[in-house]
């Protein structure tokens, strides 16, 4: 059968493919579309594991919130410009619906859900590599639960690199701490916290500052070192612990996370705490 051009053009809208490997499918097939499309996904699947090593330092962070659940996905490419291609954004629709689906913590859980296309993720992770020609990576997600009554925080920066959603659990109506709680991821993106609470933070990286400041402590005297190794250690929780840092928006500069929510829960006539919070950063 001859190929024409509609019909190179119909497989290359199908697929997404470039002109010369749908012409090529084609041929190959006898003109039969269904054969070709099976083909050039083959193919797909071998570029995909070509590219499986190449660095990927563009992408996206995106929040979802589906009733009591929300997530934080971050997919990864090679080049900034394909973050606003619409097969890489259907992708992302994909990764979302399934991390709804599926209840996953984590994408390898996710690979194997069938998607609205009737391929897995994985399968449609494969296609979109090979449609695109650059390595696409769905790296990381966290998600949170968001308890009936509690208020549910979230922001994502402008380029999309980075993201933050929260929990606050309020002793009585909340509403009043809608804004603070949006703040409070706001604050997470920009300063960069590695956990909520003190009991967060990864016990090799405590270990690690305590090396260091014990090679400054026990240079003083021997009296002193106890409260110098309080005093240095507690600094480094005020810089690690999101509740602990120095709120971004405080008009002094004064107060911490905790603090802020305190005083405005306070002034909302209720008591308030932070009972989950997640963050990603891209390639972070």
């Amino acid at each position: 059968m001859a190929v024409t051009a509609a019909m190179i053009k119909e497989l290359r809208d199908n697929t997404g493919m470039g002109f010369s490997d749908c012409k090529k499918a084609l041929a190959e097939t006898d003109g039969n579309m269904e054969e070709a499309e099976m083909l050039l996904r083959k193919k797909g699947i071998d570029k995909a594991a070509k590219k499986a090593d190449r660095t990927t330092g563009e992408g996206l962070i995106l929040i979802e919130r589906r009733g009591d659940d929300a997530v934080i996905l971050e997919v990864m490419c090679e080049q900034e410009p394909t973050t606003g291609n619409d097969r890489f954004l259907a992708f992302v629709q994909m990764a979302k619906d399934a991390a709804f689906a599926t209840g996953a913590t984590t994408p390898d859980e996710m690979m194997s859900t069938k998607t609205s296309s009737g391929e897995t993720l994985e399968e449609a992770l494969k296609g979109l590599i090979g449609t695109l020609g650059e390595n696409v990576q769905f790296k990381r997600m966290a998600r949170v639960k968001i308890p009936a009554g509690c208020i549910f925080g979230q922001y994502i920066h402008f380029n999309k690199k980075a993201a933050a959603v929260c929990v606050v659990k309020a002793s009585g109506n909340g509403d009043g701490l809608q804004e603070l709680a949006n703040d409070i991821c706001m604050h997470s993106v920009a300063m960069r916290p590695v956990s909520l609470g003190r009991s967060g933070v990864p016990a090799d990286l405590v270990e690690k500052e305590k090396e260091v400041f014990m090679e400054e402590v026990m240079k003083k005297p021997e009296q002193m070192r106890e409260k110098i190794m309080e005093g240095k250690l507690g600094k480094f929780y005020s810089e690690k612990c999101l509740l602990e840092q120095l709120f971004v928006k405080d008009a002094e500069g004064k107060r911490s996370v905790q603090k802020v929510l305190e005083d405005t829960a306070k002034a909302a006539g209720v008591t308030a705490e932070v009972i989950d919070w997640k963050r990603l950063e891209l390639g972070v």
